[in-house]
């Protein structure tokens, strides 16, 4: 993330942020696995696969899913996160999600 793409704020309980560009998700996925894995959101790109590149266990997977349900206000099911094999995997997911197509 850069000085000029600051993070979503978590919508208010019980209500889902305003349309989310798909840019914006993926900042927030990005930012959510840096964190997570302690890495800077620079080395995470949408064609970085967290298991292959860093290694990213079960544990942390779930981290970062918790970490995107709370800031997006959407439900993402495990069987999802384990099957979207790159970030821009996650990206997709997320932006259909929110857009009512999965």
């Amino acid at each position: 993330m850069t000085a000029s793409e600051p993070p979503l704020a978590p919508a208010p309980a019980g209500q889902r942020p305003g349309p989310v560009s798909r840019a914006e998700i993926s900042v927030l996925v990005r930012t959510a696995a840096a964190d997570v894995l302690g890495a800077v959101p620079e080395e995470i790109d949408e064609q970085t696969d967290l298991e292959r590149d860093f290694g990213i266990d079960s544990l942390e997977l779930m981290d970062i899913g918790s970490r995107l349900e709370n800031t997006l206000r959407v439900r993402i099911p495990l069987a999802d996160l384990v099957g979207a094999r790159t970030v821009s995997d996650a990206v997709t997911l997320l932006h259909d999600r929110l857009a009512g197509r999965r």
